[in-house]
């Protein structure tokens, strides 16, 4: 479907357009860490235990590396939605000089990478520390290809083009799932890195992916642009909040896991097998709120605040229809899914309570990724985020005071209770903002 016809579609059906393929990345990004577990978990246990320890370092690594993309995106969207495709080159390159420089930015980090072990509690000598350095180290200096693939993607998304990302993501994904055992193992003339490998492996595919994606958006009518400071400065302006916010989720989770590992390693893996159990409920709700984001943004640059409009409330209705379904099965399967990647009975019966808690939120989930997406789109992201991180951290506090009285249980209703909160107060958000709901038809700018 040519981008210019998205937004002469229904508000819904320009959002399910955008957002399906979405919605199949993150299913299939999802497969690079089960693809790393596989080939190194035939390293044997240490090098496994060292990739699911730095886990959530790789997750900030990503998340630092979306900053560019989220601002291109916006801006992408806001110009083609003002019919000014030349603008859009200068958003890609200056976007892709701010994703370079958040990777210098990375790679500056790779002496200091022993602090985040440190915190894990992962003791100096052992192997699992000793891996788990070369794994993020490896990560650190190959963020740049992360950076600069996230830009391109950013680009498509705003564009409209998400089934052209869809097929990017899966063609890095193939050549990940074919570098690995030769990286890790060896083989010919190649060395044999290792748990680093599986890194190298990662930001070999990205980089391929990047330089795919630049193809696709040249014949797409994107042409290469210098740099601009001021398009490079609005694109950080955009991308740093919700990039922040979403490092921050994941720094939370790091402080939660001392208060978790406290309730025995059977809570540890619960929250680990939820969070992929969960994560598809999630993709999808991120989905809905990149196809918010687009038309918000195109609608917006097009001078259509009601449709723009339209489109937030369109991708929000979405997302409930596809979370109510959800909310019903997670709870009532939640532990013989469990059951499908365990049969610890400690591990199942913590798990089965942590996803039946979620799913009650599966809804408020929905909310808080459509309107951030509607906020990036209109490229006001900074109450979001604050919003966002705000009541995510709140959530370290509150797993402290309320594992006491009742125990792990408490953990988990403290998590999905900022879920909820989260959902309600960007949902109010977004109404009060001068981008959202009007009793009139006119243009909010």
């Amino acid at each position: 479907m040519a981008e210019r016809s998205l937004r002469a579609l229904t508000p819904a059906r320009a959002v399910w357009a955008v957002a399906w393929p979405v919605a199949a990345m993150g299913v299939l990004r999802s497969f690079y860490y089960l693809t790393d577990s596989y080939w190194v978990g035939r390293m044997g246990p240490e090098p496994l235990a060292a990739l699911g320890g730095s886990a959530f370092a790789w997750w900030m690594i990503a998340l630092t590396c979306e900053l560019p993309a989220v601002g291109a995106l916006a801006q992408a969207a806001r110009h083609e939605g003002a019919g000014e495709r030349a603008r859009i080159g200068v958003t890609a390159a200056s976007s892709a000089a701010v994703g370079l420089a958040v990777a210098v930015g990375l790679a500056a980090l790779w002496p200091a990478r022993g602090v985040y072990f440190d915190l894990l509690g992962f003791a100096t000598g052992t192997a699992e520390r000793t891996h788990g350095m070369d794994y993020v180290g490896a990560s650190l200096l190959g963020a740049s290809s992360l950076a600069l693939s996230a830009t391109v993607g950013g680009v498509l998304r705003g564009l409209g083009d998400t089934r052209s990302a869809l097929a990017l993501t899966a063609a890095a994904l193939a050549l990940n799932a074919a570098l690995d055992p030769l990286l890790i193992w060896g083989g010919g003339p190649v060395a044999a890195m290792g748990i680093a490998g599986a890194a190298w492996a990662t930001a070999i595919a990205n980089a391929v992916a990047a330089i795919l994606g630049g193809a696709v958006l040249f014949l797409r009518g994107v042409r290469p642009a210098r740099p601009s400071l001021s398009a490079a400065l609005t694109v950080a302006w955009i991308g740093a909040p919700v990039s922040g916010s979403r490092l921050g989720f994941a720094m939370v989770y790091v402080a939660l896991g001392r208060v978790i590992a406290s309730f025995g390693p059977e809570q540890m893996a619960a929250l680990g097998l939820g969070h992929r159990i969960e994560g598809v409920a999630y993709f999808v709700c991120e989905a809905f709120g990149v196809g918010a984001a687009t038309m918000v943004g195109q609608h917006l640059g097009a001078g259509d605040g009601a449709r723009a409009r339209a489109s937030a409330r369109a991708a929000a209705q979405l997302g409930l229809a596809v979370m109510v379904p959800a909310t019903v099965v997670l709870g009532l399967f939640a532990e013989p899914l469990f059951r499908l990647f365990t049969d610890d009975p400690a591990t199942v019966q913590a798990g089965t309570l942590y996803l039946r808690a979620q799913a009650l939120v599966l809804a408020a989930m929905a909310l808080e990724e459509v309107y951030r997406g509607a906020f990036t789109g209109s490229g006001r992201t900074l109450l979001a985020a604050a919003l966002s991180f705000g009541l995510t951290a709140a959530r370290v506090p509150a797993a402290f005071l309320l594992s006491g009285p009742l125990g792990i249980a408490g953990v988990w209703l403290a998590i999905a209770g900022s879920t909820a909160l989260k959902g309600a107060s960007l949902y109010v958000a977004w109404r009060l903002s001068p981008d959202g709901p009007r009793d009139d038809a006119g243009d909010p700018r």
